[in-house]
């Protein structure tokens, strides 16, 4: 019984820690920015599997280029209605940082979650869904 007590009580000081750490962010990164939204990230690419439509043009109606993957991200409606196309991001994955600019936006079904544009298929699969954490930068 006292086994079982010691293991829930972990579980409870784990969660608590996690929820108000960020994920693998320094600390120090996240002072002076804007505002910030616990996620899960996942990938999308340019092909008709992933965007429903064989145009391969954003949300904001630009062209998707090669030089974008990995810096462009579709935000849910729920966190996208704050912001603007064109507002930069860093986006902390697997103790990596992205730094990036919402040009896209999710369908409505998706609430907190951010989708990072990959070259193929098969780099998103292998990206996979992974918590995150999007810090909005000040506009300059």
């Amino acid at each position: 019984m006292l086994k079982i007590i010691k293991l829930v009580s972990l579980y409870f000081l784990a969660l608590a820690v996690s929820e108000s750490t960020p994920l693998n962010a320094p600390p120090y990164l996240l002072q002076g920015e804007g505002a910030v939204h616990r996620v899960t990230v996942t990938a999308y690419t340019n092909h008709p599997k992933c965007t429903g439509s064989k145009t391969g043009a954003m949300a904001c109606a630009r062209r998707i280029k090669p030089r974008d993957y990995s810096k462009i991200v579709a935000l849910s409606r729920d966190i996208a209605h704050q912001y603007e196309f064109g507002d930069d991001f860093n986006l902390w994955v697997k103790g990596r940082m992205y730094k990036v600019s919402y040009q896209d936006r999710m369908p409505k079904k998706h609430k907190s979650m951010v989708d990072l544009l990959l070259p193929s298929l098969k780099s998103c699969r292998q990206f996979g869904r992974q918590p995150g954490i999007l810090v909005q930068l000040e506009k300059a």
